[in-house]
């Protein structure tokens, strides 16, 4: 009992460790091959910090867990906006907000509304698998090509290490990490005898969110809001169209249970839509603008858990 009560702690650690070797490492390699900042943070560490939900996603399906892989994903799209970028808000300056490509939070809003329509239906089946799998490279090209042709690179000398070295560190630690986090979750939730939806959407979803954090909030006290909400916003969508678009191939279709609420898929919606707001509003009182998000995830927390 007492080791299995070791997992969650240890599935986390080797998560944030494996994160953060790969955003190391993909950083390393976006130097040398001179991507933009904003670039950066969608492509490389966006998505980088999203290996996690992958591999826990796939993992928990493959133990026939479903509710906590579509809990962590829908806790983990929620937490990068309420909880992580909240809290860098609170922490910022008034400038780290600008010169950002509202085309990719248009993008982001449009899979949050994608996803909750298959909350609705029940499923995700295999032709829209492949749907999701094929837009996702479309989406990074006119993102790359269209959104974001006026970006201009910053070299981050700051960076050490091997890129090789740093990527392959942090495959193996998500791998394990991801199997011995999933196994810690399911003794959780059945010695606290709580539904496994709710761990997926608050427990999980934190887990896997931590490389986001730390990166977010990096980037955010080094004056890098550009890095940060590009992170945000790139782990959002790859998490919906890479993570569930993958596991829905790999698995032939994915069925979802009545255990998520409309609560869940409106908070979802509601806080892909608060980004936009962040955009137009936020560098006036960042301040405020975190503190309110903030706020909204505890309420939603609360409301969850009760």
């Amino acid at each position: 009992m007492f080791t299995q009560a070791l997992l969650f702690p240890i599935g986390i650690l080797l998560l944030a460790i494996g994160g953060d070797r790969l955003v190391l490492g993909s950083v390393s390699l976006s130097n040398k091959l001179k991507v933009p900042a904003f670039i950066t943070g969608i492509f490389i560490i966006g998505f980088g910090t999203s290996l996690p939900e992958l591999f826990v996603t796939i993992s928990a399906l493959n133990k026939n867990e479903t509710d906590i892989a579509v809990g962590a994903i829908i806790g983990s799209n929620i937490i990068n906006i309420l909880l992580i970028l909240g809290l860098s808000l609170v922490l910022t300056n008034k400038k780290s907000l600008e010169s950002i490509s509202s085309k990719d939070i248009f993008v982001m809003i449009f899979c949050a509304f994608l996803f909750s329509y298959f909350l609705q239906i029940g499923l995700i089946n295999h032709i829209w698998s492949i749907i999701m799998v094929v837009l996702l490279p479309v989406y990074l090209f006119v993102s790359y090509k269209f959104f974001n042709s006026d970006s201009h690179f910053v070299d981050d000398s700051s960076v050490k290490g091997s890129v090789i070295l740093n990527l392959l560190i942090g495959f193996i630690a998500i791998i394990y990490g991801s199997e011995i986090f999933i196994e810690g979750l399911i003794y959780i939730s059945e010695v606290l005898n709580i539904p496994e939806a709710i761990i997926g959407i608050s427990l999980a979803a934190i887990g896997t969110s931590l490389p986001e954090l730390a990166v977010t909030i990096a980037s955010f006290i080094r004056g890098k809001g550009s890095v940060a909400i590009g992170n945000v916003v790139g782990s959002n969508i790859f998490n919906i169209l890479g993570v569930l678009g993958l596991s829905a191939l790999i698995n032939g279709q994915i069925i979802f249970s009545k255990s998520f609420s409309g609560i869940d898929t409106i908070i979802l919606i509601l806080s892909s839509v608060w980004v936009y707001i962040l955009l137009r509003n936020g560098s006036t009182n960042p301040r405020l603008y975190g503190s309110i998000s903030l706020i909204a995830y505890l309420g939603y927390m609360i409301l969850l858990y009760s």
